[in-house]
Formats: C-alpha cells, sequence, structure tokens
C-alpha cells in the first residue's frame, strides 16, 4: 500500500494495483481431485484459497482444452465463469481469468472419456486482491468523488466512444484501454492502450472487461450478471516515445455487448476541448470533461496533449491508456501520466495519436488524417463499403420467409450471404442475372438480428434482417 501510494505521488497513473501476484504451479498432474463418472467422462476440480481476499483472479499458463471438454470456475457465492472451449483462447496456449468474489475459488475441467488426457491446464499466477475492485463489500466508488458516471445525462454526446472503452486486468494491476477502428473497416479487434500498462511485460494473459458501468447516475450503483469479458490479446507495436501500446484481442467481443471501435484524428491540431472516459483506481467507467484547448508538452520523454485542468471530473491510477477524445468525437491521445485528482486537478498528459501514428499505420491503414467510428455489428462483420439500396429485402422483420431481389444493380457473377448474430454463414447463394430474386426462409434459425451481403467483385452492400416470431 505505501508503494502504492508513493507511485501516485510521483504521478504515476496506473497500472493501478488492487493485489498481490502468487506465482503457483497448479496442475493436473499435481494438484486437485480427478472423480470418473458412471458413463466414463472425467471431471478435475481444484480449489485455490486466499484468505483474506476481496476477490481472486488467475492465469492458464498452459491452456489445452480439446473440442468437447469444458473448463468452468466458480466461487462460493454461485458466481461462475465458463464454459471456457477450444475456442475461447483462440488455440492460444494460455489464458487469464478475471476477478470472482471472495477468497475461494474452484476450477473445474471436464472431459469425455473419448478424450481422456488429451487437455492440459497449469495455473501460473494466482492474485490475491488486497482491494475490492468488485465492489462486494465496501460498495463502488473507490475513485475520487469528483468523477462522473458515464450513464448520467453529460454522458449522452458520448454514448458511441463509451462503448469502446475497458478496463484491463493485468495480473494484480488494472488500466484502461479502447477498441480502434481501422481503415478497412472490418471489425478487427485493435485495442490501444499505454505502452507504461505492458512496461515489458506479456499481454497474452490480460483481460478486458467491458460495458462495466453504473445503470444509475447517482448513486453509483453495481452492474447485474457476470462481467463482459475478452481473454487474452496479442501485443501488435509499441512506442515509448508517444506511450503507446497496440493490441489485437484474442476474440472479438459479443455482439450483444453493443461495443463501438472509435474514430481517430492523425492531425497534429490541437483540440479546442476534450473528453475523457476511463476506468480510475478500479471503479465503474467515469467521464471527464475540459472545455479549453490542450496544448503540446513533453512529458517523460514521450510527446503529449496537456489538459492543465479538468473542468468536470478527473483521472486518476487506473485510467492509465484511456483515450481523450477531441470536440469532434475522435480519439487524439492515450494517457500517460500527470497529477490530476480530485484536490488537485491539474496536468494529465496524453501520448499523442499523431506521433504513434507511424507505428499504428501497419495495422489501422493510410485513409487520410481522420476516420469516423464503426459500431459493432456481428462477429467478423460491419457495415461494409457499397450502395445500401443495392437490393431490397421484403418482409423485414420477418417471421421466418423473406424475399431478396435487386434490379440493375448486379452485371456478371455475384454472391449473396445470410450471416446469423455471432457472424456464421447460415445461406449462400450464387447468381449472374440481373433482376433475379431469391425467396428465403430462417424458420429454422432462432430470432435475432442478421446480415445479408451480396457481394460482386470488391464491392460490397450489406442490409440488417430482423428475425422474429
Amino acid at each position: 500500500m505505501a508503494e502504492d501510494e508513493a507511485r501516485i505521488a510521483a504521478g504515476i497513473k496506473g497500472p493501478w494495483r488492487f493485489g498481490f501476484d502468487h506465482a503457483t504451479d497448479l496442475s493436473m498432474e499435481n494438484s486437485g481431485v480427478w472423480s470418473v463418472l458412471s458413463n466414463g467422462d472425467r471431471v478435475w476440480q481444484l480449489g485455490i484459497e486466499c484468505p483474506g481476499a476481496y476477490s481472486i483472479n488467475f492465469e492458464f499458463h498452459t491452456y489445452q482444452v480439446p473440442e468437447g471438454a469444458r473448463v468452468f470456475v466458480y466461487n462460493t457465492m454461485s458466481e461462475h465463469y465458463g464454459p471456457y472451449t477450444a475456442a475461447t483462447n483462440g488455440g492460444r496456449p494460455s489464458m487469464g481469468v478475471g476477478q470472482l468474489g471472495g477468497d475461494r475459488i474452484t476450477i473445474e475441467y471436464y472431459e469425455p472419456a473419448a478424450l481422456a488426457g488429451a487437455g492440459a491446464l497449469r495455473i501460473g499466477q494466482v492474485t490475491h486482491a488486497y482491494r475490492d475492485v468488485l465492489g462486494l463489500t465496501k460498495g463502488l466508488n473507490d475513485s475520487g468523488p469528483c468523477n462522473n458516471n458515464v450513464i448520467c445525462p453529460e454522458g449522452d454526446p458520448w454514448r458511441d466512444q463509451i462503448r469502446s472503452v475497458a478496463m484491463i486486468t493485468a495480473g494484480g494491476g488494472l488500466c484502461t484501454g479502447q477498441l480502434v477502428n481501422n481503415c478497412a473497416q472490418d471489425s478487427t479487434p485493435y485495442f490501444l492502450t499505454a505502452n507504461h500498462c505492458v512496461n515489458g511485460g506479456s499481454v497474452s494473459n490480460w483481460v478486458f472487461r467491458f460495458r462495466w458501468e453504473s445503470p444509475t447516475c447517482t448513486p453509483t450503483a453495481n452492474t447485474t450478471g457476470l462481467p463482459k469479458n475478452v481473454n487474452g490479446s496479442t501485443l501488435l507495436v509499441t512506442n515509448p516515445g508517444s506511450d503507446m501500446a497496440l493490441l489485437e484481442l484474442n476474440s472479438r467481443p459479443q455482439t450483444g455487448w453493443n461495443t463501438f471501435y472509435t474514430g481517430w484524428d492523425k492531425s497534429t491540431t490541437a483540440a479546442t476541448s476534450v473528453t475523457a472516459i476511463h476506468h480510475p483506481a478500479g471503479d465503474i467507467k467515469k467521464i471527464s470533461f475540459e472545455e479549453q484547448p490542450v496544448s503540446s508538452q513533453n512529458y517523460g520523454g514521450a510527446q503529449c496533449w496537456r489538459v492543465a485542468a479538468w473542468d468536470d471530473g478527473t483521472t486518476e491510477g487506473g485510467s492509465s491508456g484511456s483515450g481523450l477524445w477531441n470536440q469532434n468525437g475522435l480519439l487524439v491521445g492515450q494517457l500517460f501520466g500527470g497529477q490530476a485528482n480530485c484536490t488537485t486537478n491539474i496536468n494529465d498528459y496524453y501520448g499523442k495519436f499523431n506521433v504513434s501514428y507511424p507505428f499504428l499505420q501497419q495495422y489501422l491503414g493510410n485513409c487520410g488524417n481522420t476516420l469516423e467510428g464503426l459500431n459493432y455489428v456481428a462477429a467478423g462483420m460491419a457495415d461494409r463499403v457499397g450502395s445500401p439500396n443495392a437490393f431490397t429485402i421484403f418482409p423485414n422483420p420477418t417471421a421466418g420467409a423473406f424475399t431478396i431481389s435487386w434490379a440493375g444493380t448486379v452485371q456478371g457473377a455475384a454472391a449473396l450471404m445470410v450471416l446469423d448474430p455471432v457472424g456464421r454463414v447460415v445461406v449462400s447463394r450464387s447468381t449472374s442475372a440481373v433482376g433475379e430474386r431469391f425467396v428465403l426462409d430462417l424458420s429454422d434459425q432462432a430470432d435475432g438480428l442478421y446480415l445479408i451481403e451480396l457481394r460482386q467483385g470488391q464491392q460490397r452492400s450489406v442490409q440488417r434482417l430482423v428475425l422474429q416470431r
């Protein structure tokens, strides 16, 4: 705790530490209990206890789960994560698991008889939370009282940008970051944060918590249900000269989370006013405002935008890596450090996005100085290039059957696909005739939002279909 306070006094915003990381070596071979079910299936259970901990999170340093096997993690309060499967971590060999409340958790691995011996799990790090980041016993509001919940009316113009921001759990530390759009606008889960949050370490087991927001402006209240977590990422590029790190998440956020890929501005023009969206001190998501122009300044060896004094709200430890948006709603930097807090609300420094961009360009592309944000539609699919009127759908919404038709827009071979809410192709057709129409039926599919995509060469047109019975 004393070391944490010294870091804050020095203007180091993060990672904000909430727990102590214990190095462990707990595997199926040396820990836990195996049980064999009557049908030959097997279950491995491992209990982990950290006396007095507010919560426990951990890292699988070996995560080998074959198709058909499942992993669950649960606490004594009937909360659980899972099932984690072979697909959860995209085939990668390790994975972090976010906080579960209390001082005892159980890890459970289920393996069908036909897969006996095919799985392997090893827990290499366990984090004992000495701060209550989940707000289960002390309540929320660990951050300063001047912070604003994003649900408050002043957040209304920033609803899209708010949806891009996530809290990062990196072992026993917390930072913030945000999904960023790219020139291909293909919903690749690129995630921008601060280089000092990485600090030369591995990001493969980081956990990204989206949509942790109070449902009420005041008083602050916790969200219901389990956290909306993405497990794991890959580090793509860093630049200490702007304190930037770009990651790619191991999987896209789920469609139902309604996330957003924020737009950006890589020009050198200083913003006339700015907004910050962040998780201060591991708290629920907050928003801060500065109505005066930012200035250019070097801070800690990085080229930064300086926020002289917040007009409303502030930042704290844990806010590191969070975005700074200009008056046009475009990202212009991410938080490096500074002295700002609710008592002395001056001097925050954000690594410049324009300085970062030569390093980002190989991933985000080259499409001018500014790029608008992107609404996330479905896994692997987003709003596409091409005329939205290239074809018609009737009726829409539909209870099952519908007709797709076009006239004069298709010259030559074209492909038509119907994608379900998680991005899987459920219907595909090909055509080369002008004026052709298809009568399709999705009665065997679940209700939800579907995408109809017409492709011809490099041109793509997408429309949404609602299946509702």
